[in-house]
């Protein structure tokens, strides 16, 4: 499908969350100008219905829509946790990729990521088949905090955190990415340590905690 008939299947999803399917308000979420041949193409294949200055998505409609929009939240996700690409390109950035983000590696990013929910400024990811399973391996063994048992370490990659709160304090105890982590309890809270210290963190705390298994060596950050 042409970039310009994904951008425009995007923008009507886009409409539909803020609740008005009118075309003034596609017009004004699309990046490129509304045409009205990329319109009636659309209309043409089924993926689209119009009335009265509205526009809908059809059932395939919502599916091609879906998977657009899941890409580009998946990469503004991975561009602000991850890639620490600024707010300002994020979104520029984004709009590029989710043209050509393969599915494979849609799921890898997907799982990279644990899964969100939410994309950085609160918009919901549409789930996936990865997310169905919980898949929790990628390329790179990416796992979470809950997933370490007693005894295992694993090097942070990143914070995920539900707030910025709640990163600024686990920030001032020192657990940044690249900080190594062992597992020494589970219960009744997650207990880890790390450079010469011990923190206990609570289930909902752990599981936005993001880092790599790691086999035999000293921990060091």
């Amino acid at each position: 499908m042409e970039k310009s008939h994904e951008e425009l299947l995007e923008a009507i999803w886009k409409a539909d969350e803020e609740g008005d399917g009118s075309l003034d308000t596609v017009g004004r979420i699309l990046p490129i100008k509304l045409q009205e041949d990329d319109l009636q193409l659309l209309h043409k294949r089924g993926l689209i219905t119009r009335s009265a200055g509205r526009v809908s998505l059809t059932f395939e409609g919502r599916t091609e829509a879906r998977s657009v929009v899941r890409r580009h939240r998946l990469a503004e996700s991975l561009f602000a946790t991850v890639l620490d690409i600024g707010a300002d390109r994020q979104e520029e950035v984004a709009c590029e990729v989710e043209h050509i983000l393969l599915p494979e590696l849609e799921e890898a990013i997907c799982t990279l990521l644990g899964h969100p929910t939410l994309c950085p400024d609160g918009k919901p990811i549409p789930s996936g088949r990865c997310c169905g399973s919980k898949r929790t391996t990628t390329s790179t063994a990416v796992v979470d905090l809950c997933s370490l048992a007693p005894g295992e370490r694993g090097r942070v990659r990143f914070i995920r955190p539900k707030s910025h709160d709640r990163l600024h304090r686990l920030t001032s105890f020192g657990l940044t990415p690249g900080t190594v982590v062992e597992m020494h309890q589970r219960a009744p809270a997650f207990c880890i340590r790390f450079d010469g210290m011990e923190l206990a963190l609570d289930r909902d705390v752990a599981e936005d905690i993001f880092l790599v298994r790691m086999e035999e060596g000293p921990a060091r950050k």
